[in-house]
């Protein structure tokens, strides 16, 4: 019962701070969130566990828990790391993957379209993973895929910041135009050059959210 109740204020928390709900360096008290969920100290710690593994909740010694601040140095680190490691993947992809693997994110493409129309951000989000995995999944070289995928799973929080900027949607969706082109083209080097311009694409929207004040950043959402 302990572990369906952590798996649901996982849940719950994962998708607060997602939206931005609970901003970035905002606390997390214990007793509080036990009070709210109504339980008790134990599965509040093991979600709050759960959220530290997925990069979105840090430690703090004699203060207990906060959502992750991001900071410029990691940014750029991260999408430095994720646009080298994600323009190798998608060179490979190009060559390797298969006509059901592109049917696949096609499908995800008129999906992706429906989420820009409605300005779905949280929507639009999802599927955006869903669009990248696919195609790193198709890349054939399991080390790469697993090194991504750690950078995805531990830079994580870095997906909340997109929900603030609506305009991102049409920008990403744009860029992911012309990666499935370059798929269906089979032009490897097209497909791993656009990959590493989406990625500091989104790296710099990132970037500039970060050095706004935190009055400027309410409001919108979005993704990229």
């Amino acid at each position: 019962m302990s572990d369906l109740k952590s798996q649901t204020i996982y849940r719950a928390l994962r998708e607060r701070i997602l939206r931005n709900e609970l901003a970035s360096g905002t606390r997390l008290v214990l007793r509080e969130l036990a009070n709210t969920y109504e339980t008790s100290d134990i599965p509040v710690r093991e979600a709050l566990r759960m959220l530290e593994r997925d990069g979105l909740v840090e430690m703090v010694p004699y203060r207990g828990a906060r959502v992750t601040a991001l900071t410029q140095r990691e940014i750029e680190e991260t999408y430095f790391i994720r646009g080298h490691l994600e323009s190798i993947a998608t060179g490979l992809a190009a060559e390797r993957m298969t006509e059901a693997e592109l049917a696949t994110l096609d499908g995800l493409m008129v999906l992706m379209r429906e989420a820009v129309a409605a300005q779905a951000g949280p929507r639009f989000s999802d599927l955006n993973r869903q669009f990248h995995e696919t195609i790193v999944a198709a890349c054939g070289n399991q080390m790469l895929c697993e090194l991504t995928m750690d950078i995805w799973q531990r830079h994580s929080g870095f997906q909340r910041v997109f929900r603030m900027v609506p305009e991102r949607l049409a920008r990403s969706q744009s860029e992911h135009e012309g990666i499935m082109a370059a798929l269906h083209a089979r032009d490897a080097k097209r497909a791993a050059t656009l990959a590493l311009w989406h990625k500091r694409s989104v790296g710099e929207t990132v970037s500039t959210l970060v050095e706004k004040p935190a009055g400027e950043q309410d409001g919108a959402e979005g993704t990229a």
